[in-house]
């Protein structure tokens, strides 16, 4: 038997059997990785509503506090004044309300 009369038996069989294989173990590891973003994605969520509500508060801290600016009171005045000179301006209109999704 000379090296050009092998058959292509042997590596089409391997072939054959490992391709199955491997596009299982992609497939399976896909799915671990879907549930693994599921799983992040929830433990999330319970963050992101934290935050909503603290930014609620503290809109409505500033909504008051830009009030009483308005008022006259001069401790709220000097927040307010101290606020503008780093770039941040508050909006008494806006106070306590929700950010929408």
């Amino acid at each position: 038997m000379s090296e050009n009369d092998r058959s292509p038996l042997l590596p089409i069989l391997i072939t054959l059997i490992t391709l199955p294989i491997w596009f299982g173990f992609q497939t399976y590891q896909l799915f671990q990785e879907q549930n693994n973003l599921s799983v992040l994605a929830a433990n999330q969520e319970v963050v992101f509503k934290n935050s909503q509500k603290m930014r609620v508060q503290l809109d409505a801290l500033a909504s008051g506090t830009s009030k009483l600016a308005q008022q006259g009171n001069p401790n709220a005045q000097q927040i307010v004044s101290a606020l503008a000179q780093r770039g941040i301006t508050m909006n008494s209109n806006e106070g306590s309300k929700a950010p929408s999704k």
